[in-house]
């Protein structure tokens, strides 16, 4: 019995971030020179697809945005093309097998050049933001203008945007950007915690 009295549950949410983030520290984490989307260079690069791509990584950071998703009562979630692409895709098939199913939408940088010609994909026929609570989401925020674009799409078509996500922060301004314009950035994990054990 007194083994027992010391037994501490694990904090499940606490080991599925931590086995997450060794996750991207193998599969997405590089240093070297790398030219970023925005133009800049940097001496850390982070290439979300093979965590994204990979079943249990495409789980954990579902889980993890997930968990943001219901804390802010999000009613839809959605993201910029390409970056929070494959995410949010795990995030709908996830949370259906939670049965806490939530639907999610993508921004699409340009309008498709074809057929309904689109610019916010995923909604059904019927379907539309028009006062539903969004959260954007997005792998890797640097100076948060991706998360912007596809903030002020959905805001665009009636949807009501405070809240934005990462798996990975940069640091590099995408916080504060944000704020300027109401929204409150959610980051998983920071850059830092990578480059300290590097």
């Amino acid at each position: 019995m007194a083994a027992l009295a010391k037994f501490r549950p694990v904090d499940s949410s606490q080991h599925d971030k931590d086995e997450l983030r060794e996750i991207v520290r193998e599969r997405s984490f590089r240093s070297g020179r790398y030219t970023l989307s925005s133009g800049i260079e940097s001496d850390i690069y982070f290439n979300m697809k093979p965590t994204m791509m990979m079943a249990r990584g495409a789980q954990l950071a579902a889980l993890e945005f997930l968990k943001i998703a219901e804390q802010v009562k999000a009613e839809y979630v959605g993201g910029l093309e390409m970056g929070a692409v494959p995410v949010i895709g795990s995030m709908a098939a996830v949370s259906s097998a939670m049965n806490k199913p939530i639907n999610t939408i993508f921004v699409r940088k340009t309008p498709k050049p074809h057929g309904t010609r689109d610019v916010i994909e995923g909604l059904g026929p019927k379907e539309d933001l028009e006062g539903k609570v969004v959260l954007i989401v997005d792998d890797v925020a640097t100076s948060g203008k991706s998360i912007l674009k596809a903030i002020e799409e959905v805001r665009r078509v009636g949807g009501i945007v405070g809240d934005a996500a990462c798996l990975v922060d940069r640091d590099e301004g995408a916080t504060e950007l944000l704020a300027q314009h109401g929204v409150t950035l959610h980051s998983v994990l920071h850059a830092s915690e990578f480059v300290e054990r590097h």
